[in-house]
C-alpha cells in the first residue's frame, strides 16, 4: 500500500508539472501570436499611412497639373485676345487712305537719322501706290526718285529713290542706305508698341486677373 502511495504521488506530481508545463507553453505561444498580431498590425497600418500620403501627394499632384493645365489655357487665351487686338491695328494701316498714310510715311522717316540718298523697298501690292503718291515721274523703273516724297521730309538733300524689287513686307517700308536698313514695316511698328504696351493692353481688357 506504502509503495502505491508513493506510485501514485510521483504521477501526481508528473501530471502537474506536465499541466503546469502545458500551460506555460500555450501562454508563451499565445504571448507569441499576440506579439506577431500586434507587429503586423503596425506593419499594416505603417503602410497604409504611407499609402494614404502618396494617394495625397498624388491628389495634390493632379491638382497642380489641372490648375496649371487650367492657366495655360487661360493665358493661351489672353494672348489670342491680346495678339487679335494688335490684329486689328495693323489692318487698320493697311486701310489707311492715301492722305493719311502719306503723312504716317513723312512722320516714320522723320523719326529717324537719314544720309538722304537711302532707297526705299515696299511690298509688291504697295509699289504702285507709293509711285503714285510720292513720285512725279510715275513711270516705273529699276530706281524711281521720290521727288514730292523728298520735299517733305526733314532733310534738305534728300534724294530718296523707290525700288521696283519688292520686299515681304505688310505695309510701311524699309529704308536701306550704306551703311545699314532702318525697318519701318507696319509689322515692325507694331512688335514695338505691342512690347511698351501689351501690359497696359492686357490690363483694360482682364483688369487685375
Amino acid at each position: 500500500m506504502r509503495s502505491n502511495s508513493i506510485y501514485q504521488k510521483i504521477e501526481e506530481k508528473g501530471s502537474l508539472d506536465a499541466e503546469r508545463i502545458l500551460k506555460a507553453g500555450e501562454m508563451k505561444a499565445q504571448a507569441l501570436h499576440d506579439e506577431i498580431i500586434a507587429n503586423a498590425s503596425k506593419e499594416i497600418a505603417l503602410m497604409l499611412e504611407k499609402a494614404k500620403l502618396r494617394g495625397q501627394d498624388w491628389a495634390k499632384m493632379k491638382k497642380t497639373e489641372q490648375e496649371q493645365a487650367v492657366k495655360k489655357r487661360t493665358l493661351a487665351k489672353k494672348k489670342a485676345l491680346i495678339d487679335e487686338v494688335f490684329q486689328k491695328i495693323l489692318d487698320h494701316l493697311l486701310a489707311l487712305n492715301d492722305e493719311t498714310l502719306s503723312k504716317l510715311i513723312v512722320d516714320f522717316i522723320n523719326q529717324e537719322t537719314i544720309a538722304g540718298d537711302e532707297i526705299i523697298f515696299v511690298s509688291k501690292n504697295d509699289y504702285e501706290r507709293y509711285l503714285h503718291l510720292f513720285a512725279s515721274n510715275q513711270k516705273q523703273a529699276k530706281l524711281c526718285l521720290l521727288d514730292k516724297l523728298n520735299s517733305l521730309v526733314n532733310h534738305p538733300q534728300a534724294r530718296l529713290q523707290l525700288s521696283i524689287e519688292p520686299v515681304d513686307i505688310k505695309g510701311g517700308l524699309i529704308l536701306s542706305g550704306k551703311a545699314f536698313d532702318i525697318d519701318l514695316s507696319f509689322e515692325t511698328k507694331i512688335e514695338h508698341f505691342k512690347e511698351i504696351y501689351e501690359m497696359k493692353i492686357a490690363e483694360i481688357l482682364f483688369g487685375g486677373e
